[in-house]
């Protein structure tokens, strides 16, 4: 899981390093962007690695959505730590913030997505780099229930995952 994420994370930002950052400067006002700890309705994204945790799951994001979704690696049971908040408007990524391993209330690295005709981002950065077909920064990322994680033999992880 590490070294996924690790290689995922260099893919994901070629941008600005900047430690020592409040997390909600690089957001708009917006509950979702402020989501730190792993909501009780997150999805179990599987991995060759492991788990990430997703939220919020695709049942809630429609194609237009605006605001942020947050991924959290579950590489010690029970102890997820954030890992990235990426935001989206109406259904694009715009920015993606990598959140530091041992401080994750400190970003690590912040990127831009370009956006044709869209409103400047507060503070701009950098553009992102790599992630064109990287499916952990889309939209929509297919996740089983969470219970899935430690219950797996239970009916709703028989199903596809959403």
């Amino acid at each position: 899981m590490k070294r996924l994420v690790c290689a995922s994370g260099l893919l994901l930002i070629g941008g600005a390093l900047q430690a020592g950052e409040a997390p909600t400067s690089w957001f708009p006002d917006d509950p979702s962007c402020r989501v730190r700890q792993v909501p009780d309705d997150a999805g179990a994204v599987v991995t060759p690695g492991g788990f990430l945790l997703v939220h919020p799951r695709n049942d809630r994001l429609r194609a237009d959505y605006t605001g942020c979704k947050t991924l959290w690696i579950d590489d010690e049971p029970g102890s997820p730590r954030r890992w990235s908040t990426l935001l989206f408007e109406n259904g694009r990524l715009r920015r993606s913030v990598l959140w530091q391993r041992d401080a994750p209330e400190i970003a690590d690295r912040v990127c831009d997505m370009p956006g044709s005709g869209a409103r400047p981002l507060p503070r701009p950065q950098e553009p992102c780099s790599g992630i064109d077909r990287n499916e952990l920064v889309a939209l929509h990322l297919a996740s089983y229930p969470r219970i899935c994680m430690t219950q797996p033999d239970r009916e709703e992880c028989r199903q596809d995952p959403r």
